[in-house]
């Protein structure tokens, strides 16, 4: 199911599973969005849906720079493409819920392991997601996509084939904290948990597993890359056959800095 279009979001989907967005402003239409969905994205909407302040918007906010501006300028650019996946991507592709937070449950960070894990409505099937952002710098934006895509691909990869307990645990205590519902939450954990014994039995490969590759082009002067250059690098990818499903999304947008403006103007003094 897919929802109305944001002002200054340019959306396309291609027929072999690549989805292209480019964004030109921080419209009013994409402030709200974020507004609406940043507490459910950073706490998961379980907590979001609380009637408390611990989770309300303007603590996000803070709670979020105090990670963001410890940061490296790379982190950051990561930091930004990840929450753009959240907003824009849950909200186009809403047969989509996130299964993981934004937020580190346990330390001062950004959470470790997958950086999202996605549960589909309609198919119930889980999908892996692997988010990598950069600047074009000299190169063209399709050409930055093509690296980023193969960048997320093999960080999924060795991911995906690790028999590290803690990453797969990760992904199970997202899914309790995030995922409302009781029953969707049970059979959510289930097949997080039966991932992780395969990955201690040594038995995980990454073509077990449904794979969304995201990357996020920072153009500076760079023009924008078309939706048919992106489909045809995602078809690419798509032929080498490493996961059981691919999905391939490109964000394009001319800088990180207009999107941390506006968070940083959302912040009240109080």
């Amino acid at each position: 199911m897919e929802k109305c279009a944001l002002q200054g979001v340019e959306f396309k989907k291609g027929e072999t599973g690549s989805l292209c967005f480019a964004v030109r402003e921080i419209s009013e239409d994409l402030k709200i969005e974020i507004r609406s969905r940043l507490s459910e994205i950073c706490n998961g909407a379980a907590k979001a849906s609380r009637n408390t302040t611990l989770y309300s918007y303007q603590r996000t906010l803070s709670a979020f720079f105090q990670k963001f501006d410890t940061k490296s300028s790379d982190t950051q650019k990561g930091m930004i493409g990840e929450l753009l996946t959240h907003v824009l991507l849950l909200h186009y592709e809403s047969d989509f819920r996130s299964a993981s937070t934004f937020f580190n449950l346990e330390e001062d960070s950004i959470k470790k392991g997958f950086d999202l894990v996605l549960h589909h409505d309609t198919t119930g099937q889980i999908w892996f997601v692997e988010v990598k952002a950069g600047d074009c710098g000299g190169k063209t934006s399709i050409q930055k996509l093509g690296d980023l895509l193969s960048l997320a691909k093999n960080g999924l990869k060795t991911a995906l084939n690790s028999k590290r307990f803690t990453l797969w645990q990760n992904a199970v205590h997202g899914a309790t904290v995030v995922i409302q519902d009781r029953s969707l939450k049970e059979q959510i954990e289930n097949l997080l948990e039966g991932y992780n014994e395969k990955a201690l039995e040594g038995e995980s490969t990454s073509t077990d597993y449904n794979a969304a590759l995201v990357a996020v082009s920072y153009l500076g002067n760079q023009e924008f890359a078309t939706p048919e250059e992106f489909d045809r690098r995602h078809n690419a990818q798509k032929e080498m056959n490493e996961f059981h499903d691919l999905i391939s999304i490109a964000f394009q947008k001319d800088t990180f800095q207009s999107v941390v403006e506006f968070l940083r103007g959302e912040i009240k003094d109080v």
